[in-house]
């Protein structure tokens, strides 16, 4: 096979596993190429230099260095910086440990307002990206025979009565609407925010849209907390729950709730806790939001999906289902790929079907190909505090989700470009090497 069928072959390949290469990447203009001829031109270009597939991969990383770099630095009309610190990553597995790839790209400060610098041990608060690992948890706990999707939550949990007949699965599927006798967020103490979460009832109960919410996942964690509280005959917290039976399993040793470090970033606060109002008054660790994490752990946690070392096929297909075809949304609130592109996702439509990703209030990203074994991340520092209101949308600078959606564009073509690479070098030249670069940006 010559040396172009075999780069032809790989982008056949990508366009079979659904990835959408027809899109123009620089503009509307007619003139604009297509994104499978930038990687057809870019792809040929790498197999017709005689160069070492470490040399070929860092020529690309630069380019998203270069990227990082203008993100970290940027700013908006008011001279605030989007984000004051970020890790991002790339990284592409294989299932036998060779030829794999990771770069990962670090800088910046942990706090806008204190002089300390991210480096490679930074834990950041991931917000709602703690649902997936929620999610997660709660198949193992299934696969073990310690819960029922089936069973319905108000007969496993007497503090939530109001909830009829819905069941586990009609909590991850965000069935249904939810309300309150007062606001989670506004009560002074943990013991005065559980009793407003008991009030919880349905104002709808239908199973015909979707309502993404945090309540379930709260309702979640605090149900398993019983069950596995009674099956231990002791008490246990979410904390330990999720720690014993994901979290160590996985490996991941820099992922927790309420870090006992200094080291953490993306919070928005010098006291190191979570960002999220309800996950913090209710004491950081909860099903919807509150795990601090790094881009190594997320990577890790990427090739345990990938290889179904822990999680069986059944639970990792689910991560990718499709749940209500008009939003293309998943289980938990997990974003899938749209039709509309990154207006209502944030999965890139370069991917394969059934890649998924979820995205937090405080910016950080986590994004998943199961079929081709990419990842990538993007964790930063993003949360603002101003008291001109027109400074703020959603708690981070205005301009921040555009610089965010340019900046993850750019990462996701280039992901793509160093896939192309490896698969070419690795099946055609028949190299394997096991790169990986971490460089510190400034």
């Amino acid at each position: 096979m010559k040396r172009e069928e075999k780069i032809e072959e790989i982008l056949d390949d990508l366009v079979k596993k659904g990835s959408n290469l027809s899109l123009k990447k620089k503009g509307n203009d007619e003139n604009d190429p297509m994104f499978i001829d930038e990687l057809r031109s870019k792809g040929m270009e790498i197999a017709s230099k005689d160069k070492s597939l470490e040399e070929v991969l860092s020529n690309i990383s630069k380019e998203i260095e270069e990227d990082t770099s203008k993100f970290l630095n940027g700013k908006n009309q008011y001279n605030v910086n989007f984000i004051s610190g970020i890790s991002t990553c790339i990284y592409l597995p294989s299932l036998d440990g060779k030829g794999e790839y990771k770069l990962k790209l670090i800088g910046g400060k942990s706090n806008r307002d204190l002089d300390l610098k991210i480096d490679e041990n930074t834990m950041f608060d991931v917000a709602s990206v703690t649902k997936l690992f929620t999610l997660l948890l709660v198949f193992k706990l299934e696969e073990k025979g310690i819960i029922n999707l089936n069973d319905k939550i108000s007969d496993l949990n007497p503090d939530f009565p109001n909830l009829e007949d819905f069941t586990w699965t009609d909590l991850i599927r965000m069935h249904g609407e939810f309300k309150t006798n007062g606001r989670v967020a506004d009560a002074h103490s943990k013991e005065e925010a559980y009793e407003i979460l008991k009030t919880i009832y349905l104002s709808s109960n239908t199973r015909e849209k979707n309502t993404y919410n945090d309540f379930g996942p709260m309702i979640m964690s605090n149900t398993l907390e019983k069950i596995i509280s009674k099956k231990l005959g002791k008490e246990v917290t979410y904390d330990e729950i999720m720690q014993e039976y994901l979290i160590k399993p996985l490996g991941l040793t820099r992922t927790a709730f309420n870090p006992k470090t200094n080291n953490v970033s993306g919070n928005g606060n010098q006291l190191g806790l979570v960002h999220d109002p309800k996950a913090r008054i209710l004491g950081g660790a909860l099903g919807h939001a509150g795990i601090f994490t790094t881009s190594d752990d997320l990577a890790r946690l990427s090739k345990e999906i990938y290889t179904l070392r822990y999680i069986n096929r059944e639970h990792i297909s689910r991560l990718g289902e499709v749940i209500f075809q008009d939003s293309k949304k998943g289980n938990m609130g997990i974003y899938l790929k749209n039709p509309t592109g990154y207006d209502k996702t944030f999965t890139p439509p370069e991917y394969s079907d059934g890649s998924f990703s979820h995205q937090g209030w405080t910016g950080a990203l986590a994004t998943f190909d199961p079929n081709n074994f990419i990842h990538t991340n993007i964790l930063v520092n993003a949360i603002y505090q101003s008291d001109n209101k027109e400074e703020l949308v959603n708690d981070k600078p205005n301009g921040y989700m555009p610089a965010f959606k340019e900046y993850l564009d750019k990462m996701t073509c280039n992901a793509m470009l160093m896939y192309i690479a490896k698969r070419y070098y690795n099946e055609y030249c028949n190299v394997k090497d096991n790169i990986a670069e971490v460089r510190q940006m400034h």
